[in-house]
């Protein structure tokens, strides 16, 4: 059986490095914007402390993080997108990574996790980097994250306003800190990476 917790950090690349081309592992990427709790519920797939490290400035994330699952597949954590206080330089070579990455890697990446904040419901941005994922024929998984901050209500609102943005697709809401569905989460990143197709 597969354990995402037998996991090391692999490297970091930068655009246009050699590097990601040597091997045809299968991966799993995480897009994502803004403070939406990835780096917990990353280290919560893990079972790991701190593995993937937490940053409160995005400019801090400027590679792709590649990590190796039992020595067969991948999980890569992208740089942030369209965060809109960053340089006009630094931004565009963010954005250049991202679509990179996705772009050269397409054939060998099993998912995209899509996180996005349920306080803050989808951003145009978030439906941009949808659209472009979906033009690269990559399956695509959307995450509400820290759906514990937000009352029933509140929270089914935020759920159900996700789900018609991005056309009824099947929306997981998650909760790092009371571990909710994170492990429903963990059952479609492994169930992907063994998808043969």
């Amino acid at each position: 059986m597969m354990r995402l917790s037998d996991v090391k950090f692999h490297k970091s690349v930068w655009l246009w490095s050699k590097e990601i081309f040597i091997d045809e592992k299968s991966e799993i990427v995480f897009v994502w914007r803004s403070n939406v709790g990835k780096s917990s519920i990353m280290n919560i797939l893990f079972d790991k402390k701190d593995l993937v490290k937490t940053s409160s400035q995005p400019w801090k994330t400027k590679l792709a993080n590649m990590f190796l699952v039992e020595n067969k597949y991948y999980l890569t954590d992208l740089p942030w997108y369209g965060f809109a206080k960053l340089w006009k330089n630094l931004k565009e070579q963010l954005d250049w990574l991202i679509s990179w990455y996705l772009e050269e890697k397409s054939e060998y990446i099993k998912n995209v996790i899509m996180l996005i904040d349920s306080k803050l419901w989808p951003q145009q941005v978030d439906i941009d980097m949808y659209k472009f994922i979906l033009d690269l024929w990559l399956h695509v998984t959307i995450v509400l994250s820290k759906i514990d901050k937000l009352w029933k209500q509140e929270s089914l609102k935020s759920f159900l306003h996700t789900k018609e943005i991005f056309f009824w697709q099947d929306i997981l809401a998650v909760s790092s800190t009371k571990k909710t569905w994170v492990r429903e989460l963990e059952k479609i990143i492994k169930k992907s990476l063994l998808d043969k197709k």
